[in-house]
């Protein structure tokens, strides 16, 4: 169902003067009475559940730009792709809006959602693994979680043929040696990126305006958070949103094993690439297997 501004207008129970596609089954709306908000189409009813689920986890947090969420009882809608409020929020996506951004500012973006992050991550994220429904890798203890998520992708990546048993064995073998310092899950985003990122220009500078990506929020630990999101800023353009990041972070905690360092990330940077193996391979997308192949192998072996 594409956006029907009338549809939208009978849920919220006023006028929309101004709607703008930003992305992601996502529209900025600017409503009657001025106020901005971001409208989403959920791809289910435990994504749509899962932001409620986080988002009520921060109610307690102020000064952050995260948002506030309403579900919308939106006419025609499927049930199976409901429809939600962000409240509290405003901007662009900064992929749209990167070529306007000079590198001071991009820097002082990601200085400030680094402290932002560190802070959603001081929430407990009860269970490792998914926030709500059934999850078969879920754990109440890290190690487990990650042995859990580790057999069940080393067991399709074989299955997909996009590993051999003796790789498999390699990348078993490097991550059992792993003690994660973990001692409870704490709360992650887990879909930080460049387009779930909100971006506003006021009084003459570029500022963090929102945090979208509820959708794929987890339990688990800061480094995985940190892992997901260098990946989805890959890139020289994004160079100085990465070090702001980083050290906006670290600023915040002395704890190495919550900071954006490499040797606390390592760990995380296989599991991620052995999970990517395994979501392309499902979608026939080789170049990006072998991509990622490459990249696991060279930390298993280096």
């Amino acid at each position: 169902m594409d956006l029907q501004p009338e549809l939208i207008e009978a849920a919220l129970g006023t006028r929309i003067r101004e709607l703008v596609s930003i992305g992601g089954d996502r529209w900025m709306l600017a409503l009657a009475d001025g106020q901005r908000s971001v409208a989403q189409r959920f791809s289910s009813t435990d994504a749509l559940t899962t932001a409620e689920v986080a988002l009520s986890r921060l109610r307690g947090e102020i000064d952050l730009p995260i948002p506030q969420i309403r579900h919308l009882d939106v006419a025609d809608a499927s049930s199976e792709a409901p429809w939600a409020l962000f409240i509290g929020i405003n901007g662009e996506p900064l992929a749209q809006k990167l070529p306007q951004i000079p590198d001071e500012s991009l820097y002082q973006i990601g200085m400030r959602l680094g402290q932002v992050i560190y802070r959603i991550h001081r929430v407990a994220g009860g269970r490792y693994g998914a926030l709500i429904g059934d999850d078969p890798c879920a754990a109440n203890d890290e190690r487990q979680y990650i042995q859990a998520r580790l057999d069940h992708d080393l067991a399709q990546a074989i299955a997909l043929e996009a590993l051999s048993e003796e790789e498999a064995a390699e990348v078993r073998g490097v991550l059992q040696q792993f003690l994660p310092p973990g001692r409870q899950a704490v709360l992650l985003n887990g879909g930080l990126s460049p387009e779930t990122l909100l971006v506003v220009h006021r009084d003459g500078r570029w500022t963090l305006g929102g945090v979208l990506g509820w959708e794929h929020a987890l339990g688990w630990c800061p480094a995985w958070e940190h892992v997901t999101f260098l990946e989805a800023c890959e890139g020289e353009c994004y160079f100085s949103l990465r070090v702001g990041y980083g050290n906006g972070y670290d600023s915040e905690t002395q704890r190495a094993y919550e900071q954006v360092r490499e040797p606390a990330m390592r760990p995380y940077r296989l599991l991620l690439a052995l999970r990517r193996i395994v979501e392309y391979a499902r979608y026939g997308a080789f170049d990006d297997v072998r991509r990622n192949r490459t990249i696991l192998l060279r930390l298993v072996r280096s």
